[in-house]
């Protein structure tokens, strides 16, 4: 800190001269010190704390501005949710493959880009696109090549075909597909009915056309965890989205929840009534004595 000495004739003008110059020095002293202390290590991986989203302040650290603690863990916060993405970043989304937009909410028309995925006719899907084949030609097992075999039209096979060497032709299907009992067409191969399970823990298998997708299962939501993308618990009794009783407590479990009614309550924590005193066996008896021996005053009748 810089200390400046004024020698002056009056000595209340020196020392209003010298807490003025002080003070300034203390302000940029301490907005240099800020600058310096303040580290946001977004998106660093290799720093000391080796997290996302985290930022020292001083001898402190704490989750930098736009992220949460959840769990230990700075995750970004997103006021608008990813519709087909992830929350990467505050406010920032990363959309999976076939969207695009602020929110990952806006297709994109892959058919409409100035290289054209197919050879021959596009037909733009949601998050998606399919091939087809003017007459005369034939899709290959790529799924959007388009090939002229004069000998594979005989056998109007659906996608394509193959010649083996003996001249038989044999029609093909693109991966995802197996060929039907016509041995033209081609029927989808539903990966999820395996016996082996294709996705990772905590995520259920949906099958689609020609492929299938790893979706959360209930109870967790998709996330960074861990500096990478993964199914995580779902605090149903933190963000408000569980059917507890107002009468009850809730409990997050992992990929779910318990409700346990308060301690003047009954039910099973969806459903809570008040508890009735306890009587004892003699009380009652007393109660239902005095009820047998208390009758009404009759009021004697004028005529």
């Amino acid at each position: 800190m810089m200390v400046f000495t004024v020698v002056s004739a009056r000595p209340v003008r020196q020392r209003l001269l010298v807490i003025t110059m002080r003070f300034f020095a203390f302000s940029m002293a301490f907005q240099q010190d800020r600058s310096r202390t303040v580290r946001d290590v977004s998106g660093c991986l290799g720093g000391p704390s080796g997290s996302v989203g985290l930022c020292t302040f001083g001898p402190s650290t704490a989750c930098c501005l736009g992220w949460r603690n959840v769990m230990g863990v700075c995750q970004p916060v997103c006021h608008k949710p990813c519709r087909n993405g992830v929350c990467v970043g505050p406010d920032k989304c990363s959309c999976s493959v076939g969207y695009k937009g602020q929110q990952c909410d806006q297709d994109v028309n892959e058919c409409g880009l100035p290289e054209r995925p197919c050879s021959n006719s596009c037909m733009n899907t949601q998050g998606s696109y399919r091939c087809y084949c003017d007459p005369g030609y034939n899709l290959m097992t790529d799924g959007s090549t388009c090939t002229k075999e004069p000998e594979c039209s005989s056998a109007r096979c659906q996608f394509g075909c193959q010649i083996d060497r003996v001249g038989e032709v044999r029609c093909l299907c693109a991966p995802g597909l197996h060929l039907a009992a016509d041995n033209r067409t081609c029927e989808d191969v539903d990966e999820c009915c395996g016996a082996s399970d294709v996705c990772p823990p905590r995520r259920t298998c949906k099958n689609t056309f020609g492929s299938f997708v790893c979706a959360c299962r209930e109870g967790f939501v998709l996330g960074t965890l861990q500096d990478s993308v993964q199914c995580r618990d779902k605090d149903e009794c933190l963000d408000s989205t569980h059917l507890c009783s107002r009468h009850s407590q809730c409990f997050n479990t992992s990929g779910s929840y318990t409700c346990q009614c308060l301690e003047d309550y009954s039910g099973d924590g969806h459903t809570c009534w008040p508890r009735r005193a306890s009587q004892s066996k003699t009380s009652m008896y007393y109660r239902y004595k005095l009820s047998k021996r208390t009758r009404p005053i009759q009021q004697p009748q004028h005529p």
